[in-house]
């Protein structure tokens, strides 16, 4: 059976995963498993914003051996070591609460929880029971993660903003009737 975390995420990194662009998650320390998380976008915003479903986590080391010829890979796998990133998690799907959950609900209906700093196991806890009753969009996207994502792995949220495929989908679904549920901002600060 699935394991079930929090994930506690900056508000500014989470729009390239709602479009399914960013295909990988990078922490320091991670579950070995594959998981599924509750998504919780940190202040300003303080809201659990939707289920990321996570594949097993995958060592840089591991990367720069499969690919040792590919320079742009090599690159970026050292930038994650010389951040001391230990688990690249394969994201392998997103689906968004209909309504965003904030913080101070959570607190004032007694559901005795603190936020983590990175993630913590919530089974067997009352808020995976609060969190599994909510309802959800159907996922917005799919990843197989079958093989790597050679031109995704390592590409940091910046790089990922200035994109075509990024932009497009950002006018797309500023333009849905979904739009009013992300208050995140951007990192490139549009």
């Amino acid at each position: 059976m699935k394991k079930n975390i929090v994930l506690s995420f900056h508000p500014d990194y989470f729009r390239p995963i709602l479009y399914g662009i960013k295909k990988y998650e990078y922490r320091k320390a991670f579950c070995k498993e594959p998981i599924r998380a509750y998504l919780y976008l940190t202040r300003p915003v303080s809201e659990f914003i939707g289920i990321l479903e996570l594949g097993e986590a995958i060592h840089p080391e591991f990367i720069k051996a499969t690919f040792c010829e590919n320079h742009a890979i090599q690159k970026r796998m050292d930038i994650c070591i010389n951040k001391r990133e230990k688990a690249i998690i394969p994201i392998k799907s997103f689906q968004l609460f209909k309504k965003p959950i904030p913080f101070s609900k959570i607190k004032d209906g007694g559901l005795d929880f603190k936020v983590p700093r990175g993630f913590t196991y919530i089974d067997e806890k009352k808020i995976l029971q609060y969190l599994e009753s909510q309802e959800v969009y159907d996922r917005e996207f799919i990843h197989s993660h079958q093989h790597i994502y050679e031109d995704n792995i390592g590409v940091m949220c910046k790089e990922m903003e200035r994109s075509d495929e990024f932009i497009q989908r950002d006018k797309d679904f500023n333009l849905s009737e979904r739009s009013h549920l992300v208050k995140s901002n951007y990192v490139n600060k549009m």
